[in-house]
């Protein structure tokens, strides 16, 4: 199925949010994606995501506040991992994550029942493990509907892709 437009997931919709729609949306990079989470706050559409996913997108959003505070020259994990005295000066990140928390999104937890039904998904789709964790959570739940900017989706059998055209 051909790659369908954020703004025209219907009202009533189960949607599985990535990564990349939390941080575009909470970090002003994406007014659609803005818009779909409060219209999952207002529960047009059931937000439904992975614990890991936040912690995905609490670990971007701490990368992005030392890039924006231009705190260390090349922010990357293995430059910020272990310079405390920078890592103590971060909170906006946490204040992204808190307001991510309350979007009145179901979250849910990881199971070795789903890492295993992720590597034939790996296979099958040609994904990185991350990927592969999202579409073995849909099927489990039984979620058809993703939004993502991640092109890699769009191959995935049974998945309907909705994607943002404004992410600067």
């Amino acid at each position: 199925m051909p790659v369908q437009p954020l703004p025209s997931v219907p009202d009533g919709t189960n949607l599985f949010l990535d990564a990349n729609i939390l941080i575009y949306g909470l970090s002003g990079q994406s007014n659609e994606c803005r818009q779909l989470l409060e219209r999952c706050s207002r529960e047009e559409v059931t937000g439904i995501s992975m614990y890991e996913v936040v912690n995905n997108a609490t670990h971007r959003f701490m990368l992005m506040e030392v890039h924006s505070k231009r705190l260390i020259a090349n922010p990357t994990p293995k430059n910020l991992k272990g310079n405390c005295t920078i890592i103590r000066q971060l909170t906006d990140y946490w204040q992204k994550t808190i307001r991510l928390l309350s979007l009145n999104l179901l979250l849910i937890e990881l199971d070795e029942a789903m890492i295993r039904a992720a590597e034939p998904e790996r296979q099958q789709g040609c994904l990185l493990t991350n990927d592969s964790m999202i579409v073995a959570c849909m099927r489990n739940w039984g979620i058809s509907m993703l939004a993502t900017n991640d092109g890699d989706f769009q191959s995935v059998a049974g998945i309907t892709v909705y994607k943002p055209n404004d992410v600067i």
